[in-house]
């Protein structure tokens, strides 16, 4: 009798319990930044460029993922985005880098903040999406970040 008047608490318990240990599977702990910024096609309909990332796992386990998304800001505004099927690792409480292929959007305006800018460096923002499975669910991992990038390889004609 008086174990039928406790078994609603336990379930109850049981089920709070159980819902904390899978939110806590849930990665994060992960920034990006921007390393260096490489131009390697100038065409008049399509742009692109190298992006080398830093990615900086805060954590005290190994992460792994199957991809990223990044969209790259100058100044405030859209100039292009990188979409990378590369799976990558990164080790507990450490960095790895990875280079990315961006597709310019809006070149004339990166070569024109590079032409005005007296010191060739402009304000970034990198919003960024890393993709990873663990077991059966799907997780995406958003960050930003903001920073200077150096624009100067830009005015030198690319090969």
């Amino acid at each position: 009798m008086k174990l039928s008047r406790f078994f609603p608490v336990l379930l109850a318990l049981f089920s709070v319990g159980v819902a904390g240990c899978s939110s806590n599977m849930r990665p994060g702990g992960v920034t990006v930044s921007l390393v260096e910024f490489r131009p390697t096609e100038a065409a008049l309909l399509e742009s692109r460029g190298t992006l080398t990332l830093r990615y900086t796992n805060e954590n005290i386990s190994a992460l792994g993922f199957s991809g990223s998304r990044h969209k790259l800001y100058l100044t405030g505004k859209y100039v292009g985005q990188a979409v990378s099927s590369q799976p990558f690792g990164i080790p507990p409480l450490n960095t790895v880098t990875q280079d990315v292929t961006v597709n310019l959007e809006n070149l004339a305006l990166v070569r024109q903040l590079a032409a005005v800018s007296e010191s060739q460096t402009v304000a970034y923002r990198l919003e960024s999406v890393l993709f990873q499975t663990i077991y059966e669910e799907k997780f995406e991992i958003k960050t930003s970040a903001d920073g200077a990038l150096d624009l100067r390889g830009l005015t030198a004609p690319v090969k």
